[in-house]
Parts: structure tokens; C-alpha cells; sequence
């Protein structure tokens, strides 16, 4: 009985002296490491193509607004006021123009293809809404006229 419990110890207390070295894998669990994901890459082609069509529809429209209230007419966006300065007119518009600029560059450099579309869908939105504005405010002849004509964004955001 004491032999046994003589080789019992020796066994509990080898576990022990063998958990302070280094685990070392054998070759069945051999470790691999992984490389790192490759990072997303920008494709410049469309970023260059949306950020130019976003900045001629932006022209457009902040040249268009400022003729339409130097005729007397007004601006509808709350950013700009009723009756925005020059000043104030491109430098807001400036604002809203880099801010959609580098929103449009952290999704193009997404490495989630939803994100990218996403991002593409949104830049297209916005220069379809700055040219629709920019020809409304360009058809607008008579600011003095008894019909009020006004020009909307498509969607109020």
C-alpha cells in the first residue's frame, strides 16, 4: 500500500515540476501563424471622379444660389440663413463639401464592399441633389413674381 501511494505522489508531483517549463508544441499541434489581412487599397479612379463631379455640382449650385439672392430671392437651407453673405455662402459650402470629401474617402478605403457602395451611393445622391438645385435655381427667372418658386431637396436630410 505504501508503494502505491509512494508512486501516486511521485506522479502528482511530477505534473507539477513539468508545468514550469515552457510548453513547447508537439508536431501534431504545431502552431502556425497567420499573416496579417492585407489592408484595403483606394481605388483613386472613382474617388477622383466622385470628388471632382461633387465639387463642379457644388459650384454650380453655390453659383447659382448666390445669382437667385442677388436677384432678392433666398436661400432655403438653414446652415445658410435666409440672406447669406457671399462669405458666407462659400465658406459653409466649403465645410460641407470636405466634410462629404473625407467621408467619402474613409468608405472608399473600407474593406467591406457594402460600406464602399454604400459610400458611392451616397456621393451620387449628393452630387445629383447639388445639380438638380443648381438647373432649378437657374430656371427661376423672376424673383418678383406672385407664384413663389422655390427649390427643394428631393429628400429633407
Amino acid at each position: 500500500m505504501r508503494l502505491l501511494l509512494g508512486i501516486l505522489l511521485v506522479f502528482m508531483l511530477a505534473g507539477r515540476a513539468h508545468a514550469q517549463n515552457a510548453r513547447t508544441p508537439s508536431v501534431f499541434q504545431e502552431r502556425k501563424e497567420l499573416p496579417d489581412a492585407p489592408k484595403p487599397k483606394i481605388n483613386r479612379r472613382i474617388f477622383i471622379v466622385g470628388v471632382s463631379l461633387l465639387a463642379a455640382s457644388t459650384a454650380a449650385d453655390l453659383k447659382s444660389t448666390r445669382s437667385i439672392i442677388d436677384r432678392g430671392g433666398w436661400e432655403n437651407n438653414p446652415l445658410f440663413g435666409r440672406h447669406p453673405s457671399s462669405g458666407t455662402l462659400a465658406s459653409r459650402g466649403a465645410l460641407i463639401f470636405a466634410g462629404r470629401s473625407t467621408a467619402f474617402y474613409f468608405t472608399e478605403r473600407n474593406r467591406h464592399a457594402w460600406v464602399r457602395w454604400a459610400g458611392r451611393a451616397y456621393i451620387g445622391f449628393a452630387i445629383e441633389e447639388h445639380a438638380r438645385l443648381a438647373a432649378c435655381n437657374s430656371r427661376i427667372i423672376n424673383t418678383h413674381s406672385p407664384n413663389v418658386q422655390n427649390c427643394r431637396p428631393l429628400l429633407p436630410f
